[in-house]
């Protein structure tokens, strides 16, 4: 039996349109995937004609065109009972009304769109309740969270690339809690941003455990020390149309990786190992933008890639990932984005343990065995996270440089310290790229092993710019003999075997300087 759906496009709203469609979307999409957006998101927007194209190809998927958003509710009239209509003098009351669209099934308007949809009655008018941003917010931190559900909760942010709503869908339909405040000082002149802190602090008290934190907030390190604070953790997504992926039929139960190799068949080598690790993999927001379009790159294969993956979409939005295993090649190795399954500091949980174990189940059932962990590091942490999620490696952007084995031998945690290669030059070239690696490792004594941190894309100047696989092949053309590209996987081995024979300098031993690569053999 086919899947019947609807497309709304929604790429020309703003954004008080947009969070009636898709909090609107989130409730119609609960049960099935009644809904998709076109919403052309600007890391890569031709991402929504692919997706349109594998679901049709891959999953059945009859469409139909909706030319706006009145008809798209006529449509699933009966799946609402009625409006809730914020105050437009207030811009917390929009997230309120979002919220209590996932609690009582309501369109959350303006003012202004009372009776564009027909006999919908209002339900709750939030116009006058409050007098200022601070009450409105205060008021649903103390009333309206006990009401949704608190496993989960959307903060909404507003980023360079405009106001970070597009995921509300999927949290509309999981009835979780929707708010906007900042979580650290940002410019100045903006008010009390502490008075906001404390009130986002009082939200992460309300919220959780280990519960995923959709959106995004600013400053970043701010926000992901808050959320670590309180045992929760990051699912940063300005994704569009994740309900919509959380209903589509997954039909795949093996994962196992393609590119993963028997490590008898690693061969220690004096050469400078390398990783092309992409980044941005915690966040849905890739995924969904098909790796910034680099995913279609017709050299992908051709070069060891560590695609930046989020195993836990196994649990949320498992056809997601099901995408990239099917059309995965040999070369592409999954590998965690910012500290494993959701993006956190482990080093400031209070209580890790349910996180771990968390990252020991996700990334096992993914047959995943690396993550890039952030931000700084702390031996016992790593040796206890180490020791519960079976993990192999780490890459972490700060530290000293170099290679260190942790739970006893059985991982090792690379450390880029103040390296030029995290977050490499988005704007660069693979001329810039094999540039900087050259510079990074000739001094270093060989065997060496480094890691890249590099955003995914292609030449797309709306978006952050960034690296595909067509440039991996000429850095390896430009690198030579003397370096080779591989997997985490390869790495982590033979690091871990570099270490054990005494031929790699332990980054956390007794003598170690980061200024070790002068140092004779």
């Amino acid at each position: 039996m086919s899947i019947k759906s609807y497309i709304l496009d929604v790429y020309a709203m703003g954004v008080e349109e947009k969070v009636s469609a898709i909090s609107f979307q989130g409730i119609v999409n609960r049960d099935a995937p009644n809904v998709f957006c076109r919403s052309r998101f600007w890391n890569w927007p031709e991402a929504d004609e692919k997706w349109i194209e594998w679901f049709r190809e891959a999953k059945g998927v009859e469409f139909t065109q909706i030319e706006n958003l009145p008809q798209l509710v006529e449509k699933l009239r009966g799946r609402i009972k009625g409006c809730v209509v914020w105050d437009p003098r207030l811009n917390q009351t929009k997230w309120i009304a979002a919220a209590l669209a996932g609690i009582r099934d309501l369109l959350p308007i303006a003012p202004e769109c009372i009776g564009r949809y027909g006999d919908l009655p209002i339900v709750e008018d939030l116009r006058g309740r409050w007098n200022g941003e601070m009450e409105a917010a205060r008021w649903a931190v103390d009333n309206l969270i006990e009401r949704t559900n608190t496993d989960i909760a959307y903060s909404v942010e507003h980023c360079w690339s405009g106001c970070a709503v597009d995921s509300i869908d999927y949290v509309v339909g999981e009835r979780g809690f929707i708010y906007s405040l900042r979580h650290g000082k940002r410019r100045e002149g903006e008010g009390d941003w502490q008075e906001e802190q404390r009130l986002a602090h009082q939200v992460h008290s309300k919220i959780g455990p280990n519960a995923p934190i959709f959106g995004w907030g600013e400053p970043e390190e701010d926000y992901c020390r808050l959320i670590s604070h309180h045992n929760n953790f990051i699912m940063c997504s300005e994704a569009p149309n994740l309900s919509y992926f959380a209903r589509i039929p997954c039909r795949r139960t093996d994962w196992t990786q393609k590119a993963r190799r028997d490590p008898s068949s690693f061969v220690l080598e004096d050469k400078h190992y390398i990783t092309f690790n992409t980044s941005e993999g915690d966040s849905p927001k890739m995924h969904v933008a098909i790796q910034g379009g680099a995913w279609f790159d017709p050299n992908r294969g051709k070069a060891p890639i560590n695609w930046g993956a989020n195993p836990i979409c196994l649990k949320f939005f498992p056809a997601l990932l099901e995408y990239y295993w099917d059309t995965a090649t040999e070369s592409d190795y999954f590998m965690g984005g910012a500290s494993g399954a959701g993006y956190v500091y482990p080093n400031l949980m209070p209580d890790p343990q349910a996180y771990f174990e968390q990252v020991r189940e996700y990334f096992a059932r993914a047959d995943m065995h690396d993550t890039d962990a952030w931000m700084h590091f702390s031996g016992p942490v790593y040796d206890r996270y180490a020791e519960v999620s079976g993990l192999e490696s780490f890459a972490m952007p700060c530290g000293p440089y170099g290679v260190t084995a942790v739970n006893g031998g059985s991982a090792v945690v690379f450390m880029r310290g103040n390296s030029k290669l995290n977050y490499f030059n988005a704007r660069g070239t693979a001329e810039d790229l094999a540039n900087a690696i050259k510079e990074h490792c000739e001094k270093r004594p060989k065997p060496s092993f480094s890691t890249t941190h590099l955003v995914p894309d292609v030449d797309n100047p709306a978006a952050q710019g960034g690296y595909c696989p067509s440039d991996f092949v000429r850095v390896q053309e430009l690198l030579g003999p003397e370096y080779k590209a591989v997997t985490m996987q390869e790495l982590a081995v033979l690091a871990r075997r570099a270490l054990k024979e005494g031929r790699l300098m332990d980054a956390c031993g007794p003598g170690y300087s980061e200024w070790d690569d002068v140092r004779k053999k």
